[in-house]
């Protein structure tokens, strides 16, 4: 299904499920949250891949996510709060630049419910949402936390890139692209794993002080 969708490109990757909260301050994207607010209430998030979000010319990824508006606060010190939900992906097809800020048609991509993965390759990916959250949990002081990771693999997929806090966009862009679910899965699980085994180096090489790194093997 195609639309035409108001684009906030932005240094950061929505995934869908996901809440966030915004800051609206720029005369352009203030006229699109207005025109939004008139509309659906929806607007694309798009990662930047080239420029920044304070340029007009700014090169979007062609892949984003919808975002639907939830909440609007009273302005503060020049910018709008606003929160918004992530909903589905969606692939740029052609832009336009005929409005202050970037529009364009959109390809909505909707989820197949055909498409399924494997219960050996949703338990890895479950497996390492826990350990990656163990990991930043223990670099922080707690030991003792059991996370609640969901165990519906199309919402593990995405759960997998929201609680990546610690990866770059790019990467986290890399999970949110994959056409299929057991790609999205895989990506995810290569991503968790690389970032928790860079943690634990980090903390190892720091030290906790006169005790033994929590991640030694001894």
């Amino acid at each position: 299904m195609n639309r035409t969708l108001p684009l906030f490109p932005l240094d950061m990757v929505l995934f869908p499920g996901a809440e966030v909260s915004l800051q609206i301050f720029e005369p352009r994207y203030r006229e699109m949250l207005r025109d939004c607010i008139g509309d659906d209430r929806r607007f694309g998030i798009v990662l930047i891949k080239n420029g920044s979000g304070t340029s007009s010319s700014a090169e979007p990824f062609l892949i984003g996510t919808i975002a639907h508006i939830t909440e609007i606060g009273a302005p503060r010190r020049g910018a709008i709060p606003i929160t918004v939900i992530g909903e589905d992906r969606f692939r740029i097809v052609q832009e336009s630049r005929v409005r202050p800020y970037l529009t364009a048609e959109v390809e909505v991509l909707e989820e197949d419910a055909s498409d399924m993965a494997s219960d050996e390759i949703t338990l890895a990916s479950h497996d390492s949402a826990q350990r990656y959250l163990g990991t930043v949990l223990a670099s922080q002081g707690v030991y003792k936390a059991e996370p609640d990771v969901p165990t519906d693999p199309k919402k593990l997929a995405y759960y997998m890139g929201m609680i990546a806090t610690t990866a770059s966009n790019r990467s986290l862009q890399r999970l949110l692209e994959p056409e299929r679910l057991i790609d999205r899965l895989q990506a995810g699980i290569a991503l968790l794993e690389e970032e928790s085994d860079r943690l634990r180096k980090a903390f190892m090489r720091a030290g906790p002080g006169r005790d033994r790194s929590l991640f030694s093997s001894n």
